[in-house]
């Protein structure tokens, strides 16, 4: 008797058009899963009904990120996700709480000594005594240093809430570009953002509007780091369009944050759209390209006139 078969995801009952109530064929996939192939539509009566999709998660009933063949909770507080939020969020890429690690989280959660992300930062001496392994020097080691982390740069905040597509690299992006009011921004200020997708922005908008209360919270308990960069104007410079090509005096990742602080964009393949091609030594194809498009190709010394205000480079 079989009863329960897979069917993989919404885009797959899409695909094969299936009912609640219909006759469908089953076999047994890879000789274990039962899966349904077919579905015998000459056999429907007109009772059966569509499957819907839900909006709202099963377990805390938030709204559920949609990308069409997942359906993700983004609610930082539900129960079906809390452990795995919470070891996330001390690991050592985000807020990096040496000795909590995954299997210490586990135990506290189980006995009810942290209840959210935030209860973390509340655990008092008396909540490990007791526990197994836990003695007076690791507790209070461990103490000192969920007191250290709350000081921490906001991008690493940003990465340990755990939202979907948002990396490191995206959550420093983030952080640069609004500072503390990274969470107020609309989905069309999050897809200008470079780098940035439409998947990213609706993960975003999603997780904000869904997190916003819990995010003004954190900010009560924790010593964020403001990383915004405030641009600076130059008339050469902002808003242009830069491609770097070559050995230069510093590394590319250098000059690529002094262009970007004056409101600049830095691209990875020159086109009509280049501004300017900042060259070093041994610069290749890139060089080549600009100078066959007429782009304007400048060595360090011209940049550096660039950013003095030289208009004659």
């Amino acid at each position: 008797i079989v009863k329960s078969a897979t069917l993989h995801n919404f885009d797959e009952i899409a695909r094969l058009g299936v009912m609640i109530g219909d006759s469908v064929s089953v076999i047994r996939s890879g000789d274990v899963i039962p899966k349904i192939t077919k579905v015998f539509t000459q056999r429907r009566d007109g009772l059966e009904s569509k499957i819907a999709k839900p909006t709202l998660c099963p377990e805390c009933l938030s709204e559920l990120l949609d990308e069409g063949a997942f359906l993700k909770c983004q609610n930082l507080d539900c129960k079906a996700r809390l452990v795995n939020s919470i070891i996330h969020f001390v690991s050592k890429k985000c807020l990096n709480i040496d000795g909590l690690g995954e299997n210490i989280v586990e135990l506290l959660f189980k006995e009810g000594k942290i209840t959210n992300i935030e209860s973390i930062f509340f655990l008092k001496y008396g909540d490990f005594e007791g526990l197994e392994g836990f003695k007076e020097k690791k507790i209070n080691n461990l103490l000192s240093a969920i007191e250290n982390a709350k000081k921490c740069p906001l991008s690493r905040f940003i990465t340990a809430l755990g939202i979907e597509h948002i990396g490191e690299v995206a959550a420093k992006k983030l952080a640069q570009s609004f500072g503390f009011e990274w969470f107020m921004q609309s989905y069309e200020a999050y897809a200008n953002l470079e780098g940035f997708g439409t998947q990213m922005a609706k993960s975003l908008e999603e997780f904000t509007h869904v997190n916003a209360n819990r995010i003004q919270h954190f900010y009560e308990i924790l010593h964020l780091e403001d990383e915004k960069k405030e641009l600076i104007i130059n008339d050469n410079i902002s808003n242009k369009t830069f491609v770097i090509t070559g050995t230069l005096s510093k590394s590319r990742d250098h000059f690529k944050e002094l262009i970007e602080s004056f409101g600049a964009k830095v691209s990875s393949s020159v086109s009509k759209k280049t501004d300017f091609v900042l060259y070093g030594s041994e610069a290749g194809s890139k060089l080549e390209k600009a100078q066959s498009l007429g782009v304007k190709c400048i060595n360090e010394a011209e940049f550096n006139a660039l950013l003095g205000g030289d208009d004659e480079v």
